[in-house]
């Protein structure tokens, strides 16, 4: 062990090395919070999902409609639900790109709500609608627009 005393050049080393080991501990925590431990943890972000289906089911619902300039929605909620192959699901399932894919893959987002709007002959409509938006293995890969009534 070294006893002799610290001279200047020494002491700005040893606090230079401390600072360095400082900046790269807390660059590695936030790293690991930012990539939720390197992908290794958990990543199935719900808040993340619930805000990309909401964004991909809402143009896609008032592109269904005669008039989509004059929509409001309202009452729209987003929830994790399960698969329903033999339902409502099962025509999503038919077709690429979910046609094939081990159903333990794919997690189902369901957003719901009512849109009031103008129809083709100008009168306002209110119907409920619910858009399910599929993911695989956490990557939205489809959705799927159902109305209680045609449009």
């Amino acid at each position: 062990m070294d006893s002799s005393p610290l001279t200047p050049r020494k002491y700005r080393t040893r606090a230079w090395l401390i600072a360095t080991a400082a900046g790269c501990a807390v660059i590695l925590v936030v790293t690991v919070v930012a990539t939720r431990g390197f992908g290794l943890a958990n990543s199935t972000d719900h808040t993340s999902n619930e805000h990309t289906a909401q964004d991909r089911c809402e143009p896609e619902i008032l592109n269904r409609l005669a008039s989509p300039s004059t929509a409001k929605l309202s009452n729209v909620e987003a929830a994790n639900t399960v698969l329903d192959p033999d339902g409502k699901d099962l025509f999503a399932l038919l077709d690429d790109p979910l046609k094939g894919v081990d159903h333990s893959r794919i997690n189902v987002w369901n957003v719901s709500g009512v849109v009031d709007a103008q129809n083709a002959f100008g009168a306002m409509i209110h119907d409920p609608f619910s858009c399910r938006a599929y993911f695989i293995d956490g990557n939205l890969a489809h959705t799927l627009v159902l109305f209680d009534h045609d449009h």
